[in-house]
């Protein structure tokens, strides 16, 4: 299967507002982003806190999300480390009307290479739609791993990767994987933006984008002799978005902009005082340069 993804892809945060999802507030943030130069979303990834979320109010951001979507492809999020609950989330999102699953690496109970296969194998098998890996090992505790991307890339529907990886060396050498066109590389760590697009990364998912995403867009839309340098404008106020755990960070900021509340769920909470004063500080000073 040929992969139709490129470009700016922004896993939604949730606002909340009183305990309960602001849709209101979503919309707005939907609106800012294709303004920024969004060219798809993920609905429930994990920048969007799905796994605080119930399943009626995951069927109801979904279909927010596609119906206020102006045309652009809707990626649905699949968090699960169990394959029948994985395949069962995948067939609803795809009845709703889903373009893509972003499928996690099943966490917490460690599966052995082997399961991890056999788990994507049967979640893609279960869909006709394009299925994005989606590898973070440092929320997972576990990495898809070089072998299984081997194999899997040549699952007919399984057409690319997010690469949420720490560091370079792991994103380099699950790049070499890739098969332009059939297995793409998706950048899932915005610190390493300009790696993933000089390893031939074909977009970003990217959770900072919520905040910033004309910043992103035009990185992706430059010359990329000029990449390294536009990031380097923005480079202190991505790396603040990150001082605390996704999207503690980025909520704060998008609340400071009027877009939400500075609410999540517990057992994620609001920024350190500390923290918020530094990002307000850097937010400040790099909006001049970067926008």
């Amino acid at each position: 299967m040929k992969n139709d993804f490129h470009g700016l892809i922004v896993p939604l945060i949730t606002p909340f507002n009183g305990g309960k999802v602001d849709f209101d507030a979503l919309g707005k943030i939907m609106e800012r982003c294709l303004r920024g130069g969004a060219d798809a979303f993920v609905a429930l990834g994990t920048t969007a806190e799905t796994p605080t979320l119930t399943d009626e109010e995951k069927v109801g951001i979904f279909k927010f999300v596609r119906a206020n979507s102006c045309g652009k492809k809707v990626i649905a999020g699949v968090g699960t480390n169990c394959t029948a609950s994985a395949v069962g989330q995948v067939k609803i999102f795809e009845d709703l009307g889903a373009d893509g699953i972003l499928a996690v690496c099943p966490f917490y109970n460690k599966p052995p290479k082997t399961g991890i296969i056999a788990h994507f194998c049967i979640v893609a098998e279960s869909t006709r739609l394009p299925v994005i890996l989606y590898d973070v090992p440092s929320r997972t505790g576990t990495e898809i791993g070089k072998d299984a991307i081997i194999k899997l890339r040549f699952v007919h529907n399984i057409i690319g990767i997010k690469a949420a990886y720490a560091t370079q060396g792991a994103l380099a050498e699950t790049a070499e994987l890739k098969i332009d066109g059939i297995f793409d590389i998706f950048g899932g760590n915005d610190l390493l933006t300009v790696q993933t697009l000089e390893f031939g990364g074909v977009g970003l998912i990217s959770a900072a984008a919520n905040v910033i995403p004309e910043f992103f867009s035009g990185i992706l839309k430059a010359p990329p002799s000029d990449r390294a340098a536009l990031y380097a404008r923005g480079k202190a106020l991505v790396e603040a978005l990150y001082l605390e755990t996704n999207p503690v960070v980025i909520k704060y900021a998008m609340s400071k902009a009027g877009l939400c509340e500075n609410e999540l769920r517990l057992p994620m909470c609001p920024i350190s005082r500390k923290n918020g004063i530094l990002l307000d500080i850097i937010y400040s000073d790099c909006l001049k340069e970067i926008l």
